[in-house]
């Protein structure tokens, strides 16, 4: 994304840049000269256009490529088929250094001394061919193009090592804004969301049951005597059960379930699309499923059992506060009824 706007950026100066040198030719140059340099600076203006058009649509290494092979043979054009140049007027030769420079930006390092040693020897063999050519200081002009080319290749390796190192940074600090927003919605122990994230992801869902007239499920479940479970096992193991109740309740519900730890051994499911009747089945299954979940023992925890409560709206509520209720109150109710069961306050159907 980003070197496609630094491409996008550089080719709107090029564009720029010629529609200023195509004003200057009106001011310099007439009769047939102006009208080469016309159709030349209009041919490629066309070119940079079409690159930049490339590049709006994702295709960035052909515009790339186009871009620069518009700056190579810009000036060569200019050089090959302009009788001033073979009759003493070097000034184009000199825009070879610069198209050296502006492929650093753009090209690979490799690529750029490839392109420079290209330009160079046909730089050399241009003036030797040219007898007009060599009462100028020619060594001092391979010399500046040589120069410059160094330079632009030099520059253009520093830049892209700069760039690769920040974009190296950005998607550092990408990743660490990633783990900080996991750590503001996630319960460190378990993994799952916090009361705070399920509190607004509850919001958000009963709009959407409303707005989508669907019916909406809440679960509340707890760990059947978890304060023994610590004072026999310890600490150590009871979060450890913890840890193993929540992967067991992640990976036994759909992808549009919200699980969440509601605070201390209680969790809490959002289920959207959920009716009571099939809010009951899925609790009774996941009842079923921790009850077996530790039944060999073989982890130094012992067997145990959840508890859970069922609301369902409309009929419990159309409010977090109507449904969390609701659900905590059919969780406490299959406490008193026994524990190890599914409780509501409609009645099961």
């Amino acid at each position: 994304m980003r070197p496609a706007i630094n491409l996008l950026i550089f080719q709107l100066i090029f564009v720029v840049l010629l529609l200023a040198t195509i004003i200057l030719c009106f001011f310099v140059d007439q009769g047939g000269r102006l009208q080469f340099y016309l159709l030349l600076l209009g041919g490629l203006m066309v070119v940079v256009l079409l690159a930049l058009i490339l590049n709006f649509r994702g295709k960035f290494r052909a515009s790339t490529w186009m871009t620069a092979i518009c700056m190579v043979l810009g000036p060569w054009i200019s050089i090959l088929f302009d009788p001033a140049v073979v009759a003493g007027d070097f000034v184009p030769l000199i825009y070879v250094a610069l198209s050296i420079q502006l492929c650093s930006i753009l090209l690979q390092e490799r690529v750029t001394i490839l392109v420079s040693a290209i330009q160079l020897c046909a730089t050399i063999a241009f003036v030797l061919l040219n007898p007009a050519l060599h009462m100028i200081n020619w060594p001092s002009l391979i010399t500046f193009i040589v120069f410059t080319a160094i330079i632009g290749v030099l520059y253009g390796f520093s830049s892209k090592r700069q760039m690769a190192e920040i974009e190296k940074q950005r998607n550092r600090l990408l990743r660490e804004e990633d783990k900080l927003r996991a750590l503001t919605v996630r319960d460190p122990l378990t993994g799952l969301y916090n009361r705070r994230y399920m509190e607004e992801t509850l919001d958000r869902e009963i709009q959407r049951a409303i707005r989508k007239q669907q019916p909406l499920a809440v679960i509340m479940a707890d760990i059947d005597g978890f304060k023994n479970i610590n004072d026999t096992i310890g600490h150590v193991l009871g979060d450890k059960a913890l840890v193993k109740v929540s992967a067991f309740l992640i990976k036994n519900t759909r992808a549009s379930d919200v699980v969440c730890r509601f605070g201390g051994d209680e969790f809490c499911l959002i289920l959207p699309d959920c009716h009571l009747e099939e809010g009951f089945r899925r609790a009774e299954a996941l009842r079923l499923g921790v009850e077996s979940l530790h039944a060999d023992g073989s982890d130094g925890i012992e067997r145990f059992t959840v508890s859970f409560g069922v609301s369902v709206m409309p009929d419990d509520g159309m409010t977090r506060e109507a449904l969390l209720g609701a659900a905590d109150s059919a969780l406490y109710s299959a406490k008193r009824a026994g524990r190890n069961r599914v409780s509501g306050t409609q009645n099961r159907p």
